[in-house]
């Protein structure tokens, strides 16, 4: 649902001006769902169907793999659609059941890229190393545990990819990419063509196996059709925000460890903490009078740790809701920053909302990941706390420039598509030689 608002819906806003088309979605907010009622704004959106890929009201890990095959059979046997748009060809049983039927009825298959990736194998190295340390005792040697990981992970790979498909009398799920594995991307599975933001993209993709000609760019929505972004995230909230100034602080997933680039050394969460502190303290020194709003993950856990970690920093700071939309703040803050592992997608959407304002990845402890903004376009990566502090310094008198590392020789100019519209209409008539 958070990758709906923050791209999908910008794909369906383009194309239900053109098609008819049914939304396939996990549960929406009420907000959301008014917001498609209108006919003005999507004229070709027929139904909604809404899918619960967590098993609402199934019982257990089969309950829901029948569920979920059932519904997919079922959509592509009443719809007959010309065309599946997913966001992706090997995450979830829904979308691989999906991605089946709709071969057998003969459909185009377009995986689109929703959130931001990074190569399979640095981010297979992170899980790995992240399970290795939670879900095995620190008495076993790290290479055991790596080891009992990796059997883990081949044994979840065969039974979500072989075992399931089998108890509802369908084959397996052949195919070199695994989501359970971290192994590959989406685009090596069903999908005829798979669709990135970028060029980085593109060639992440292409290097972790989606052959070339599978892969074409559409930038992401926002830079296209804003106005119905802004419907979503600053309408109903610009009264409330604009009365104060703000810095907006966007804390890393639920996951409270890292790991040093260097030698995958741990990196605790007291050693975490202390780093999220002194950033935060940085903050509150160079802007001692703007708030300081720091929004934690949608998937936190216990959020009392997160008020006793920042509340007695500064009187300033503010903590938002977990589940709050972290867009509807993102307009009216002066500066988005990423506390460390920064890898979140807020940033990169940040980044499209206000190309103008500051936003900050922090890489404090060079870690796995942390990288994941260096040089990327209208971001600024930070690696110290000297850094940070002068960069914070040159916002607060006026000096700040943005900097801009966009590649502009576009090498793959032939390859991109300026919006959904000629996306598929194109990938249409490649694959059906004929016009939609």
């Amino acid at each position: 649902a958070r990758n709906f608002c923050t791209t999908l819906i910008g794909y369906l806003y383009e194309l239900s001006q053109v098609y008819p088309v049914i939304l396939l979605s996990e549960e929406l907010d009420q907000e959301i769902k008014e917001i498609l009622k209108d006919k003005k704004l999507f004229p070709g959106l027929k139904a909604i169907v809404y899918v619960y890929l967590s098993g609402k009201n199934k019982a257990g890990f089969l309950g829901r793999n029948k569920y979920l095959c059932k519904l997919a059979k079922k959509i592509i046997k009443r719809y007959k659609p010309n065309v599946v748009i997913s966001a992706s060809d090997m995450h979830s049983l829904f979308e691989l059941y999906l991605m089946r039927y709709a071969t057998k009825q003969n459909s185009l298959k377009i995986a689109i890229q929703t959130s931001n990736i990074e190569k399979s194998v640095l981010t297979a190295r992170w899980v790995d190393l992240v399970n290795a340390h939670l879900r095995f005792p620190y008495v076993l040697p790290l290479n055991l545990r790596l080891f009992l990981v990796k059997c883990r992970k081949y044994f979840g790979h065969f039974l979500y990819y072989w075992v399931l498909p089998l108890t509802v009398g369908e084959k397996p799920f052949w195919g070199k990419s695994s989501y359970i594995l971290r192994k590959g991307q989406s685009g090596m599975r069903d999908a005829d063509y798979q669709i990135v933001f970028s060029e980085r993209d593109y060639n992440i993709f292409r290097e972790d196996g989606v052959p070339q000609e599978k892969l074409y760019i559409l930038p992401h929505p926002l830079t296209r059709c804003r106005d119905i972004f802004k419907k979503i995230y600053s309408d109903n909230n610009r009264e409330l925000y604009k009365r104060e100034k703000f810095i907006l602080i966007v804390l890393p997933s639920e996951t409270e460890i890292g790991f040093r680039r260097r030698d995958r050394s741990l990196i605790s969460f007291i050693e975490r903490k202390e780093g999220w502190i002194r950033a935060v303290e940085i903050i509150a020194s160079v802007f001692p009078d703007f708030s300081i709003y720091i929004k934690p993950h949608p998937d936190t856990k216990d959020l009392n740790k997160i008020n006793k970690i920042f509340l007695l920093l500064s009187p300033n700071i503010k903590i938002i809701p977990p589940q709050d939309s972290v867009y509807k703040y993102v307009e009216f803050s002066e500066v988005v920053i990423g506390l460390p592992l920064s890898v979140s997608t807020v940033l990169f959407i940040s980044s499209l909302l206000d190309s103008k304002k500051p936003i900050i990845s922090l890489d404090f402890y060079l870690e796995i990941l942390g990288n994941y903004y260096k040089n990327f376009d209208m971001i600024d990566y930070i690696d110290s706390e000297v850094k940070f502090k002068q960069i914070l310094k040159a916002i607060q008198d006026n000096k700040y420039r943005k900097k801009s590392y966009k590649n502009t020789e576009n090498r793959l100019e032939i390859k991109k598509f300026s919006n959904t519209i000629e996306m598929l209409d194109s990938l249409f008539k490649k694959k059906f030689k004929s016009n939609l």
